[in-house]
């Protein structure tokens, strides 16, 4: 059973509160350009981020960054809830510079910023998203105001918690499993790799499994099969060259073993939400 308890949002933000008592697994397709917000309030969760799978415990915050590709899954039982907040950059920038906090990209820096909140502190933690949904509800004067200062609150204890408590090296629980293991090679040679012209034949050869377990496992693990995989990696590639490099857009998209200009933005507008061409004027703006 799914109980949604909370769902509100407004420009630039939304925000959701669920509760499952049922085998439930990210089918989503998560690669997107907001950041993204995640507390486990209850249960656990496996969380993959990228390339790697790191087991959540209730009190514990993922901070995705917009791009980063990440799904959830069951862990130890299937009873968990959770609250969600998808967030503009641009709706939150100004408060964080004002505050001193920098900017959202200096929040959620770094391939996996989980942050432990001490079991202490969850109460002021649950509150403080408790204001930012009444606020939400209530949409009175300047709530939009509100909003934002609660969230700039909320991420500001959450970096002081990141500070002390976020997974050091020794702590880190990243999945070990056999399975997670070899997704967590494949996915980390595709990112890597992102030119790579290997079928998926020749991508399982090297990492000595048969080309259909891989498939199972790759999907499972990361919701994406691997070709879809290696054409994520690709694009988020020429993002980072369409933003720092004097290439053309050609020359990024040959770079990379695209079959053809078509149909690179094709996949880059799915992905990105526009052309490679007028993401690069974007960046360049900003």
């Amino acid at each position: 059973m799914e109980q949604i308890l909370f769902q509100n949002s407004m420009e630039g933000l939304e925000m959701e509160r669920v509760v499952r008592d049922y085998e439930y697994s990210m089918v989503t397709r998560h690669f997107h350009a907001t950041c993204e917000l995640y507390y486990l309030v209850e249960g656990e969760r496996y969380y993959f981020i990228d390339k790697q799978t790191y087991r959540i415990r209730a009190g514990d915050a993922v901070l995705i960054r917009p791009n980063q590709i990440h799904k959830t899954s069951m862990a130890s039982e299937s009873y968990h809830s959770r609250i969600l907040l998808q967030i503009a950059e641009s709706i939150l920038d100004p408060v964080l510079r004002a505050s001193g906090l920098g900017e959202m990209g200096q929040v959620f820096a770094g391939e996996a910023v989980i942050v432990s909140v001490p079991e202490e502190e969850r109460p002021a933690v649950m509150e403080l998203f408790a204001q930012i949904g009444r606020e939400l509800q209530g949409r009175q004067r300047q709530y939009e105001a509100a909003v934002k200062l609660k969230l700039a609150e909320l991420l500001l204890v959450l970096s002081r918690f990141q500070k002390r408590s976020v997974f050091e090296e020794e702590k880190q629980e990243v999945v070990q499993t056999w399975k997670h293991q070899k997704v967590h090679e494949v996915a980390d040679y595709l990112l890597t790799h992102p030119e790579t012209g290997e079928s998926l034949e020749e991508v399982a050869r090297r990492f000595y499994v048969s080309k259909s377990y891989l498939s199972r496992i790759f999907k499972e693990v990361t919701s994406f099969t691997v070709n879809e995989y290696k054409i994520i990696s690709r694009i988020k590639k020429s993002q980072q060259l369409l933003a720092d490099s004097s290439c053309s857009v050609t020359e990024i998209s040959e770079m990379l073993g695209f079959e053809n200009m078509t149909y690179y933005e094709r996949v880059f507008k799915k992905y990105v939400g526009m052309t490679p061409l007028k993401y690069r004027r974007q960046q360049q703006a900003s």
